[in-house]
């Protein structure tokens, strides 16, 4: 397994992974998306390969906060295929986010995970890796 940084041509392989994830979408959707994404600075993604396939990713990004004064990256997006799990590949992308933190003088890593039925193992996970539930988040949708 390797990681490395996302290529545009894996929005094809990513697409049923965002199903996994909760997120459907199509391809194109999905296109859309990450171009705007990838042109901004502090908007980062990494890809988990196993034998040239695209397995799982991560996005981030950098940003700063009003309660102390150094940035920290904020996780947005993570999933590894389900035919994949348990194999070490989430921990290796969060073991890249957190390097890349580092290099980047960030002084955290943070991330939101629904209080859904479904998210229970990826709770586990993340406080496995030493995550410690913190907050309850909340989402209002606007009307157009």
């Amino acid at each position: 397994m390797r990681t490395r940084r996302f290529e545009r041509e894996d929005i094809l392989e990513i697409t049923h992974l965002m199903t996994q994830l909760g997120y459907p979408s199509t391809s194109s959707q999905l296109h859309s998306r990450f171009e705007k994404l990838v042109s901004l600075p502090n908007y980062h993604i990494f890809i988990a390969e196993l034998e040239g396939e695209v397995v799982g990713f991560v996005g981030f990004m950098k940003q700063w906060a009003f309660e102390f004064d150094d940035p920290y990256v904020r996780v947005l997006a993570l999933v590894v295929d389900e035919k994949h799990r348990r194999k070490n590949i989430g921990q290796c992308l969060m073991r890249e986010v957190e390097n890349w933190a580092r290099n980047n003088s960030c002084v955290a890593v943070t991330l939101n995970s629904g209080n859904r039925k479904e998210r229970i193992a990826a709770h586990q996970f993340y406080e496995r890796l030493g995550f410690v539930p913190k907050s309850t988040g909340f989402s209002k949708k606007l009307n157009s």
